[in-house]
Order: structure tokens, then C-alpha cells, then sequence
């Protein structure tokens, strides 16, 4: 389910109209508390005072790479090596909010495709699209890259903790489309074939807290 370490995407609304996203990590927990480090506002990357009694809404990411949401309250406090918040925890009221298949949504990511061998000279591009399992990317319509190609790949993912996270991964060329509205360029579809669970997690959260903000704009 979760361990520690595990990322928690919090929900607070402050009142009706205004709904503020936290970031945190599980740091303990037994069979109904949870212990995280202070929740991190996602925006202003600012820690906020909990009052016990709080009521949150909280999401994570699985090992089955779904996305899981529960509703919790503030405990208490408990100050061990790091000042931590403790909240409450029914399994019983966990959901599953996302099916095991990799969810995708737009992306504009900044990313560079070496081929191993030095076939040709580094590509950087972007994305327009990301999932937990691959993601497509613009290339030159005359560019060598072929299906079935393994490239090493270096992409620019928005982290919470930091302006920028460089992720490592192994990609493999699928298959590579003309662009319609530009026929000077291609769609090449590429798909993880080494890479990190961690990272893949990241990924996964990435894709779930975008495709959350779009539903709340709605």
C-alpha cells in the first residue's frame, strides 16, 4: 500500500471557494496514524500551522502505481529528529481513485535523446505528452532516429522541493508520426524501458496532480 517515504499530495479547503495543495512524506506509521514532516505548500513551498481537528483530504501513489485518496484529520504533533504531524488513518475509507493503466496528460517538458552508440548528436526537445509509462515527443521529420531504437533520455520534471528534478531513464522509439499542422516535424512515442520506480512514481504523481488542477479549474 504505502510505506515510509511515500509521498502524500494533501488537500485543505480553507473555505468554500479556496482549495490548497500540500506536499509531505509518510515518516512513520502504525495501524491508524500516519507521521509526516510538515506539509509543504505546493505554490508557495511555505509550511502552514495544522490546528488538531483539521480536515484533509489525501492522496498517494501506490505500489501498484494507482492513486489512492482518504480522508484525514490532524492528530497532534510529535517532535522526534523532525517535527512531525500525525494523522488518522482508516483503511477502510481508502479509495482507489486511478486503475493500474498509466494515466497521460499534456505536457510541454523540457528533454534530450542521446543514442548510446553516438549514432547521431544529442536531440533536445519537448514532450507533448507524459505517462507512467512513456511519453511522445517533436523530432526533426528527417531526423535518423528509428522504431525500436534504445536512447538514453534526460527530462526536466517540476518537483516541489526544487525549481527542477533532471530524471535518467532508458527509452525505446515505438513508432513516429507526421505532424499534420507541421510537416517539418514528427510525433515519436517512446516508452520507459529502464527506469527507476521512484522515478516512475514522480511521473505518475506529476501526471495525477496535473490532471487534478485541470478538474478543479472546470
Amino acid at each position: 500500500m504505502f510505506k515510509i517515504g511515500t509521498t502524500l499530495t494533501l488537500e485543505y479547503k480553507e473555505d468554500e471557494h479556496e482549495l490548497m495543495n500540500y506536499r509531505c512524506r509518510i515518516v512513520e506509521f502504525n495501524e491508524d496514524t500516519i507521521y509526516i514532516d510538515y506539509p509543504i505548500h505546493t505554490t508557495t513551498s511555505r509550511t502552514d500551522f495544522f490546528p488538531n481537528g483539521t480536515v484533509l483530504i489525501a492522496y498517494f501513489v501506490g505500489s501498484d502505481h494507482a492513486v489512492y485518496q482518504f480522508k484525514t484529520v490532524v492528530k497532534g504533533r510529535k517532535k522526534n529528529n523532525i517535527p512531525m504531524l500525525l494523522l488518522h488513518f482508516d483503511q477502510s475509507k481508502l479509495i482507489r481513485v486511478q486503475r493500474r493503466e498509466y494515466v497521460r496528460v499534456s505536457a510541454q517538458l523540457d528533454i534530450s535523446l542521446t543514442h548510446p552508440d553516438n549514432l547521431f548528436e544529442t536531440l533536445t526537445t519537448i514532450t507533448t505528452n507524459i505517462s507512467g509509462g512513456g511519453m511522445a515527443v517533436i523530432i526533426p521529420e528527417d531526423h535518423p532516429i528509428k522504431p525500436g531504437m534504445v536512447l538514453d533520455s534526460v527530462m526536466v520534471l517540476p518537483s516541489h522541493k526544487r525549481d527542477q528534478y533532471y530524471l535518467h531513464t532508458n527509452v525505446e522509439a515505438v513508432r513516429i508520426q507526421p505532424q499534420k499542422p507541421d510537416p517539418q516535424t514528427s510525433l515519436l512515442s517512446l516508452k520507459f524501458t529502464h527506469i527507476n520506480e521512484r522515478e516512475r512514481e514522480q511521473i505518475i504523481q506529476y501526471c495525477f496532480d496535473k490532471q487534478r488542477k485541470l478538474r478543479q479549474k472546470l
